[in-house]
């Protein structure tokens, strides 16, 4: 095959495997990343270059283009997707030019590398990276990894620390690149002089006090949920078994990717506290890793490869070096799944050398498996209802995804539906106060004021001003104590969410409207207007101060 075919081919099985989320809306983290993150809606130099205030994330790179997206087509997912699409199929062609130049250019070495290529073009894993719009952070820092990578390799210093000063931006997992440096280096036995690796530990090292600086004295964030990942509260040493038990679970999606999840949280994988169920793990990681030194002592370059980007890959986010937000993801497998599409390839290689039509009958089997599989799994990414509807037919044991999908429930007027998964939830993790919330709401909305009263009471008292619902849990209460006519006591509420966070539109137009119905018009006047300040869409506000001007007009009813 061509060089030129081979360079062809790749963007055009990314482009047959993944057309299909052209069609895509905008799930999930979605809403919090991009249609309400400031970053992106209303993106400045300075906002860009700051912690994410609802997660304390800092990537300026994912997060401009993002808002580069939005300045070019506003809240139509197309494009987003588009540029998804046509990244993958970037750090598709990297990956195969950095295979092709580590592994040689003669024909094993070519053909590992391209079939390598192909095998991740089209692997299912890679869904949740690719389909994903904020899946885009992975995408962004693997490709500019691998540039740096390559032009490391072609000596070509200033770009490769360009673009590895991209890539931290893109995403802090980028830190692992001079480690997988040294062991390219190492493993083709052709060193480069000493500075230049002093020169990327530097910059790793700057970014690291630049990323600690903006998130406030800190790596990561401030606190983790036990819900997005319960391995956090653990004991480090059964923080790490867990942990191990996880990864395998990483590995079997990697050999047999039939069931894919957007959710592990708490419940979704079991927690085990006993050597029964988590010393398997480690001895088998034990085996697996003592493998990769034996061949590395050996300098095979292949394996050596493979195993360092499956490893290094991980290194970051796998919880055994410290707890991270989340105990799994299959984004998280985007650049690992690297690694093991290489060891695939070379031992699709081994096969060929002795049965060629055989490898070839393997390969196309592989390709067209993963490659419809993948195209079925973009579709459950089409909308919030199908992707939440996959998740607990998946993971059934997801407090969070049956919470999720109760909230599409209720947005379609479907209550009965909402009610039943909302009760799954709370049966799975009875101290969960997004889902008390959104139930005390559904429940306020059929007319079960009682009920929704103990519900959102209970619901704000359990949760904590780093939840992201939080100012939506607390206006909702104190709009009930409204409707109840506890005005004392929704003002109180009010009172206090001002305090603590100003920047809520529909806290101030619901003050405004205790003010107005006590006769208090000029508190209720300033307060219509901060909230428009805001928010000048806010139609309770806009009816108010109407009210104030023209006795005429009636208000709506808090919101």
């Amino acid at each position: 095959m061509k060089e030129s075919l081979r360079i062809g081919l790749l963007p055009a099985v990314v482009a047959l495997v993944y057309g299909n989320t052209l069609r895509n809306e905008f799930t999930m983290d979605d809403g919090i990343y991009v249609l309400r993150n400031p970053q992106v809606t209303n993106a400045s130099v300075h906002a860009l270059f700051s912690a994410n205030k609802l997660t304390n994330l800092f990537r300026p790179v994912t997060f401009g283009t993002l808002a580069l997206n939005w300045k070019l087509g506003a809240a139509r997912p197309f494009g987003f997707h588009l540029f998804n699409l046509i990244a993958h199929a970037a750090v598709c062609l990297l990956l195969y030019l950095l295979l092709q130049k580590m592994l040689g250019a003669s024909l094993a070495g070519t053909s590992v590398a391209f079939t390598a290529a192909l095998i991740f073009a089209v692997h299912p894993i890679h869904t949740e990276a690719v389909s994903s719009i904020v899946g885009r952070a992975e995408l962004l820092a693997a490709g500019f990894l691998l540039a740096a990578w390559i032009l490391h390799l072609n000596d070509r210093q200033i770009p490769a620390l360009i673009c590895l000063v991209l890539a931290l931006l893109s995403k802090e997992s980028a830190v692992i690149f001079l480690p997988l440096v040294l062991l390219g280096d190492y493993a083709r036995d052709r060193w480069k002089p000493n500075f230049r690796y002093l020169l990327m530990a530097g910059v790793t090292l700057l970014y690291l006090g630049i990323l600690w600086k903006v998130q406030g004295g800190r790596l990561g964030r401030p606190s983790i949920a036990p819900l997005d990942n319960p391995l956090a509260a653990l004991p480090g040493p059964w923080r790490i078994l867990n942990a191990l038990r996880v990864a395998w679970k990483y590995a079997g999606l990697h050999f047999y990717p039939a069931k894919l999840s957007c959710d592990y949280s708490l419940k979704a994988i079991p927690i085990y506290l006993d050597r029964r169920h988590t010393l398997p793990a480690l001895l088998a990681a034990l085996a697996a890793v003592g493998a990769w030194i034996w061949v590395a002592w050996k300098r095979r370059n292949g394996p050596i490869l493979a195993g360092g980007l499956y490893l290094g890959g991980f290194a970051i986010t796998a919880n055994i070096l410290m707890p991270t937000g989340t105990i799994m993801g299959e984004r998280l497998a985007y650049l690992p799944s690297a690694g093991f599409c290489l060891l695939a390839a070379l031992a699709w290689n081994w096969l060929r050398e002795r049965q060629r039509i055989a490898a070839l009958a393997a390969l196309a089997a592989v390709v067209a498996a993963f490659g419809l599989r993948t195209m079925v799994r973009n579709r459950d990414w089409h909308d919030n209802l199908h992707l939440y509807s996959a998740a607990v037919r998946v993971s059934p044991g997801s407090a969070k995804m049956h919470n999720n999908l109760a909230g599409e429930y209720m947005a379609s007027a479907q209550w009965d539906l909402a009610a039943a998964e909302f009760q799954t939830a709370l049966k799975i993790y009875p101290d969960y106060p997004d889902a008390l919330a959104s139930y005390g709401l559904l429940e306020a909305w059929r007319g079960h004021n009682e009920a929704a009263g103990r519900m959102l009471e209970r619901a704000l008292f359990m949760s904590q001003r780093d939840n992201p619902n939080y100012d939506f849990m607390a206006v909702n209460y104190a709009a009930l104590l409204m409707q109840t006519n506890h005005m004392d006591g929704a003002l109180d509420v009010l009172n206090r969410e001002i305090a603590e966070s100003p920047g809520y539109a529909r806290a101030w137009s619901n003050r405004a409207v205790i003010h107005y119905k006590q006769g208090q018009n000029a508190p209720a006047r300033a307060d219509a207007e901060a909230a428009l300040r805001l928010d000048p869409e806010n139609t309770q506000a806009q009816n108010l101060l109407r009210s104030l001007g023209s006795s005429g007009q009636s208000l709506r009813s808090p919101r």
